[in-house]
């Protein structure tokens, strides 16, 4: 399953500036309300069917993470037809796994993170976002087992909040995923968000691929002074994320 990312990463795509969609709902925040927006990775041009992320999306930066369009015909190849559902608001999705071709003896998960708190409280945004929901499913047919495991990390909390769904042998319909129902508390304050797949005793890697991810943004109130904390969570392989 490792064919298609490394493929990938040996891309060199052109991307246009990001942009995403807004649902117009507001929800609720101790300091402001602010929409929250569904980000499907669709506005990023493909080449061949597959392009990197842009470093700032978003307020975000994105590791281990790749845009890929699935019903492009030059991955025709590559991608089962029973994962042409991957890119759930078509054309583009993301396809994900531990590997990362910048940091290739890694083993923490994929993740997505502030990318410049400075610059998002300089725009009048608090550094930290509100995971919402998203649709995620493992690549492929994967064994018995596979798991798929979210972490929700916050400045002022020394373990991160955890969410994992289990998945049996088989080819799987991309599962919608709202993190505060489903996980009975709120995701929000985060600065960084980590997802494993893998199987087995060992912990194997395995690909998955995500996409319609929903998350939520403040403004700052005008009586706040914010900083930037200086705490961060240090993940396995011993880096700050």
């Amino acid at each position: 399953m490792k064919a298609i990312t490394a493929f990938l990463v040996s891309v060199a795509a052109r991307f246009s500036s990001p942009g995403s969609h807004t649902n117009g709902v507001e929800a609720f925040h101790p300091f402001e309300k602010s929409n929250s927006t569904i980000l499907n990775f669709d506005d990023i041009p493909t080449v061949s069917g597959m392009a990197r992320i842009p470093k700032d999306y978003n307020h975000l930066v994105f590791s281990s993470y790749n845009v890929i369009s699935p019903r492009d015909p030059a991955l025709s190849d590559l991608i089962s037809d029973n994962d042409l559902n991957c890119a759930v608001s078509p054309p583009n999705a993301l396809i994900g796994s531990r590997y990362d071709s910048d940091h290739p003896a890694k083993s923490s998960g994929a993740y997505f993170k502030i990318c410049n708190g400075t610059s998002m409280i300089e725009q009048g945004l608090y550094p930290y976002f509100s995971l919402l929901d998203l649709s995620i499913k493992p690549m492929d047919a994967p064994p018995p087992g596979t798991t798929i495991t979210i972490k929700g990390y916050r400045f002022a909390d020394k373990e991160p909040l955890v969410w994992h769904v289990d998945f049996v042998s088989g080819y799987h319909l991309p599962l919608f995923v709202k993190m505060h129902e489903f996980s009975r508390v709120p995701w929000d304050r985060l600065y960084s968000v980590e997802i494993l797949a893998d199987f087995g005793e060992d912990a194997l890697d395995w690909e998955f691929c995500m996409d319609d991810l929903e998350v939520q943004f403040f403004q700052i109130a005008e009586k706040d002074s914010v900083d930037i904390p200086q705490t961060q969570a240090v993940f396995r392989d011993g880096s700050d994320r």
